[in-house]
Order: structure tokens, then C-alpha cells, then sequence
């Protein structure tokens, strides 16, 4: 019931942050109500997000100051409502069609399939490690401190400051149920935008693809952001058309502030606010609209890359280290920067950047080829291979008119953004071009249905998308396959982790064994979110205050610095013996070992575990977990030399 309660008061709070700001920008007038506070939702998920931001790094991170600030967001959309005109009718459309039942009941079924993933703990690997983990953190510690690591730590957490929220008001149950609740909205927001376009069937019919999406079942029951960065692109997009069409400043400001959001929610936010950005230069009044646009996307986004600069001299740490010629300092080093570069940005990168692989990247991102991209699980699924034909007819039926219309803003918008991506050199994860991924699905399958209306082939495309959505649809089934045990049977939450999340025999140990008074390091991903004692993640290629690089050989240097953080235990998981003397071929596993070989290390606890390559395959069956070892170890006092 707690959960419950947070979920739908914080729901509140961003609906009446939204409102409040929207209704002062004269920008809900003439909307009808589902449009209002789909609007309203996602705006104030940004305000809300901002606003944490500052109790968060006053310290002031815990229940009483999260709740007034929702209390008031809350009353101030109470006051803003009150002083909207009322909502228009809704426009006179033909009763439901023999379709829109068996939308609707589809539609059903996939929620109830997102409810029961959010009555389970989480065990994304993404979560354990920081989505869910900095949260718990911050709400453990009261503040919002600094992390200082790359990719997962020194990076904008405008969303994550929802997820501190529903976690300090209501602990994981409300997390779970705050991250299902938010990616219901974004496909709700979608259905809004949809309908400017598209009937009712039609726009129902495309938010159940984009529910069903494979990136879309995969992340928006998780703490993966790019479900919930939708909803500022959505809003974004649609208020540059706005103010592209009419040269209202208000538009542009809306744009360019939830454009900011993106930002301040991901790095790859700043190559959509240049996008986004571009595209009010065709505004009537471009010059102010551009100036608005850029100072609201500044003011929304820029406070977590303040909040870098001032740690690390660098904003988007460590993109710039080099580029700023930034001296070595404790968590960061020239020589560890060019490891770094080697080994992430390599591996994250599988295609080669010209032209040739740009232009085959969208067939490579929805064939599932090379498997770094993990579009086979986190991909967009058939819909986009299936209207190829269609879009192609319509865009050479309609070639004389197709940039008159508004749709042609919004696919320059999301082309811009694409290109802007695929050659910036980040990471090429299908997953991480999702917030884009429903402007181009709302264009192609417009200019398809329309093209297929005209030419009376019409089913064609109706039974393409009829296809995917059961094809999606089959596969979230499996998924949720997952969750019937500890939804309707008599699971428990450790039985589940034990069968879900990587290495949790390891995190039970140390929950029961371990205190608040012993720091615990180790490099699993996975183990983060699950420890309950004070935890540090000594990863070997994003953080450097453990160096744990190939330049890095001295086990001495590692114990002054594992000594310096206050450690006073190590986990290490992989191939190992039942003394605790690892096989793990990385530098941990080295320096444990010549640890234990000066007996600076008492070895506590070896225990047997699983590691899961997919928990869906293996809950069917499909697939069989790998048996490996892990250990705990004590650190002795200063009495040992190396």
C-alpha cells in the first residue's frame, strides 16, 4: 500500500509541476483533458527531476523535504487547473469500431504483464549497478555526492533524482512501481501526439507497437532511462513544430526546456537539443524562438554537467579530459584515460563510421548483426523492416507536397539526431536511439497507411502491424514468464534474486554477516544494488581510484589504495577453488591472490552461485545458468608486506 500511494502521489506532483508550468506558458488552452495531463506528466517529470537536484546536494535528501516539495507540486497544478478554461469536447468520431475492443483488450494484457514485473525486486544488470543503485545511495547517505566514475556515476541524473524520490518515500516497491508507472506514460503520451495524425484505432494500434517495442519491454520496467527520455522528446518535438508553424516564443521555450531535460537525463540529450535546435532557425520568428529555445535548454539541462565541471574540471566527464588538457588527479590520470578510450569506446563501437555502414546501420540495428549492438533483445522488433516498401511508395507518391507537411519537422528532427549519433563515435547500442525511435515509427507508418489508403491496398499494412503487435506481444508473454512464480505463487524475494540476479548468495552473505561499519569492494555490476552495507565498485576500465588497468601491476600500490578508501572486505566472483584462491584473470584476481599469498587476507566465506546470460531463457528453461564460485575476503590489519 506504501508503494501504492508514493507512485501515485509522485504521479500527482509531476501532473501539477506540469500543469502549473504549462498553464503560465498559456500552453494548455483549447487541449482536450487526456492531453493536458499527458503534457503535464511528462513536463513536470522534468521539473521534478530539476527541483530534487538542490535538497539533493544540500544534504537534504530523505523523506520530509521529498514529500513538501511534492505537496507543493501537487497544489500549485490544483490551483493551475482551477484557472483553465474548460476542456473542449472531443471532437465526433465514429463509435468503436470492431477494432478498437480488441486494441483495447490487448492493450490490457500488456499492462497487467507490466504489473507483474513491478511486484518483483529488480535484477537488471543495469539497475543492480547504478539506475537503481545511486538511488539507494543517496537515500542511504542523505545526499547526493559525487560518484566519481565514468559512464555510470558522473553522469546527468535528472531521472534519477525521480527514482532517489519514489525510493525514499517508499522504498523498492514504490521504485519498481514508479519506473512501470513512467513507462506506461510515455507510451500514453505517445497515443496523445499520435492522434494529431492518425484515428483512434490507428494511434492506439501504434502505441501498442511501441509498448510491445523488444528496447521498450526491455528498459522501461527497469531504471534504463530511454523509456521515460521519450516522453521530453515527444514534448520537445511536437512544441518545436508548434513554434515553427506559428512563431510563439512559449512553444520554443517548451521546446528547448524539455530538450534540456533530455540532457540533463543522458549525454546523448546534447545531440538532440543541437537537433532540436536546428529546426527553430525555420521558425517565422527565428531569431527569438532560437534564443529561447537555447536559454530554457540551458537552464533545464545544464546543472549536472555544473555539477562535473566542478569535480573534475571536465562537464561531460571524462569525454574532455584530453581535449582540456586536465592535469592527473586522484580519479583520473592521462595513462588511465587512454585505457579507457581503448577499451570502451572500441568496444562500443562494432561498426565502422562512413558513409556505406551509416546507411545500412538501421537494417544491421533491426537484424540483430553484430551482437554489440543488441538489437536481437533491446532492438525495435519487425514493424520497420515490414513498412520499408510502403514508406518508399509514399514518399514518391507524396514527394510534392511531403515537406509542406509537419510530419517532415519531426523526421528531419529525429534524421539530424541519427546522424549527429552514429558519427559522434558513442556508444552504438540500439537501445540508446529508443527516445527517437517513436518519430520515425509515427512518420513511417502515416506516410504508409496513407499511401496504402490511396491505392487500396490498405489491409497490407494493417495486417503488418497486426503482425508485429502479436509478434511483440508473444514475446513479452515469454518474458513475463519470469515474474508468475513470485506473483502468484509462493516465492519469496530472496527466491527470486536467487534465481534472477547475478552473484546473490554472495550479497545475502554479506547482508547477514556484514555492518554498517565494513565497506565492501568489489568489480560485479550486479552485486551493487544487493549489498546493504557500504559498497565500492572497483569496475576496471570507469573509475581509477582502484586501478585495476593493465598499467597497474603492483599489489602494494592496490593495498594502499583499497586502504585509503576504508575497505575492509573484497568480493571477487568467477572461476576459483574452494580455498578462495581465484582464476579470474583480470588484475583483481592477481592482486587477491598475491594478497592471500602475504596473508594480508583471511578468506570468510567461498560459496557456490549462478551467473544468468538471459534470466528469460533460463526461467523457460531454454537456456542453463553458469556455475561459478564466490568469495569474501578479509582484510587484515597493517601487520602484512608485500
Amino acid at each position: 500500500m506504501t508503494a501504492f500511494i508514493t507512485v501515485a502521489a509522485l504521479s500527482l506532483a509531476c501532473i501539477g509541476l506540469g500543469v502549473a508550468a504549462l498553464v503560465t506558458l498559456g500552453l494548455l488552452t483549447g487541449r482536450p483533458t487526456g492531453e493536458r495531463i499527458a503534457l503535464g506528466f511528462g513536463t513536470g517529470l522534468g521539473l521534478l527531476g530539476w527541483l530534487l537536484f538542490f535538497p539533493g546536494i544540500a544534504g537534504w535528501m530523505s523523506f520530509y523535504p521529498i514529500m513538501s516539495l511534492g505537496i507543493a507540486g501537487i497544489l500549485l497544478g490544483a490551483i493551475a487547473w482551477h484557472r483553465l478554461d474548460p476542456a473542449p469536447a472531443p471532437a465526433d468520431e465514429a463509435a468503436f469500431s470492431r477494432y478498437t475492443p480488441l486494441l483495447l483488450a490487448a492493450l490490457a494484457v500488456v499492462l497487467f504483464q507490466n504489473v507483474l514485473e513491478a511486484m518483483a525486486p529488480p535484477a537488471d544488470a543495469d539497475s543492480l549497478h547504478y539506475h537503481f543503485a545511486l538511488p539507494k545511495k543517496f537515500v542511504g547517505e542523505g545526499i547526493v555526492s559525487f560518484v566519481p566514475r565514468a559512464v555510470t556515476g558522473a553522469i546527468p541524473m535528472l531521472l534519477h533524482m525521480s527514482y532517489t524520490a519514489a525510493y525514499a518515500l517508499g522504498g523498492e516497491g514504490a521504485l519498481t512501481g514508479w519506473t512501470m508507472l513512467t513507462g506506461w506514460m510515455a507510451g500514453w503520451l505517445f497515443f496523445v501526439f499520435s492522434r494529431r495524425h492518425l484515428s483512434r484505432d490507428w494511434s492506439l494500434a501504434v502505441a501498442l507497437v511501441f509498448l510491445t517495442t523488444p528496447a521498450m519491454l526491455y528498459g522501461a520496467g527497469t531504471g534504463q532511462v530511454e523509456a521515460r527520455i521519450t516522453m521530453f522528446v515527444l514534448i520537445s518535438v511536437f512544441a518545436a513544430v508548434e513554434a515553427i508553424r506559428t512563431g510563439n516564443g512559449a512553444e520554443a521555450a517548451l521546446a528547448g526546456a524539455t530538450a534540456g531535460f533530455y540532457a540533463a537525463s543522458k549525454y546523448l540529450g546534447l545531440l538532440f537539443c543541437a537537433a532540436a535546435g536546428v529546426s527553430m532557425l525555420l521558425a517565422r520568428n527565428r531569431i527569438r524562438c532560437s534564443a529561447l529555445f537555447f536559454m530554457a535548454m540551458l537552464l533545464a539541462g545544464g546543472q549536472w554537467y555544473l555539477w562535473n565541471w566542478l569535480h573534475t574540471g571536465d562537464p561531460t566527464f571524462p569525454v574532455l579530459f584530453t581535449a582540456l588538457n586536465l592535469p592527473d588527479s586522484e580519479i583520473w590520470t592521462r595513462s588511465f584515460d587512454a585505457w579507457y578510450r581503448s577499451n570502451y569506446y572500441i568496444s562500443e563501437n562494432p561498426v565502422p563510421h562512413n558513409l556505406l555502414s551509416f546507411l545500412t546501420f538501421p537494417f544491421l540495428a533491426l537484424i540483430g548483426s553484430p551482437p554489440q549492438i543488441e538489437s536481437g533483445r533491446n532492438g525495435f522488433g519487425p514493424l520497420p523492416l515490414l513498412l520499408i516498401p510502403f514508406v518508399l511508395a509514399g514518399m514518391w507518391q507524396f514527394r510534392k507536397r511531403l515537406f509542406r507537411s509537419p510530419l517532415a519537422i519531426i523526421g528531419l528532427i529525429a534524421l539530424g539526431f541519427c546522424v549527429l549519433w552514429f558519427w559522434s563515435g558513442t556508444s552504438q547500442r540500439a537501445r540508446h536511439i529508443l527516445p527517437i525511435y517513436p518519430l520515425a515509427l509515427l512518420c513511417s507508418l502515416v506516410l504508409a497507411q496513407r499511401w496504402a489508403a490511396r491505392n487500396a491496398i490498405f489491409t497490407l499494412v494493417a495486417t503488418a502491424v497486426g503482425l508485429t503487435i502479436a509478434v511483440q506481444m508473444g514475446a513479452q508473454t515469454l518474458q513475463t514468464w519470469n515474474y508468475l512464480p513470485h506473483a502468484f505463487g509462493a516465492e519469496t524475494r530472496e527466491a527470486f534474486l536467487a534465481r534472477n540476479a547475478n552473484y546473490y548468495p554472495v550479497a545475502h552473505w554479506i547482508n547477514k554477516n556484514l555492518g554498517p561499519n565494513d565497506k565492501v569492494l568489489t568489480s560485479a555490476n550486479e552485486l551493487i544494488y544487493q549489498i546493504d552495507v557500504p559498497v565500492y565498485h572497483a569496475h576496471p576500465v570507469i573509475q581509477a581510484l582502484v586501478d585495476l588497468s593493465p598499467a597497474s601491476r603492483n599489489p602494494s600500490r592496490f593495498l594502499q589504495q583499497i586502504r585509503r578508501l576504508s575497505i575492509t572486505h573484497i568480493v571477487v566472483t568467477g572461476p576459483m577453488n574452494t580455498k578462495g584462491v581465484t582464476g579470474q584473470t583480470g588484475n583483481l584476481g592477481r592482486f587477491v591472490n598475491a594478497l592471500l599469498k602475504a596473508e594480508c587476507l583471511d578468506v570468510v566465506a567461498v560459496l557456490p552461485m549462478r551467473q544468468y546470460s538471459s534470466r528469460t531463457l533460463s526461467a523457460v528453461g531454454l537456456r542453463a545458468p553458469h556455475h561459478v564460485r564466490g568469495a569474501v575476503y578479509r582484510l587484515r590489519g597493517n601487520a602484512c608486506t608485500l
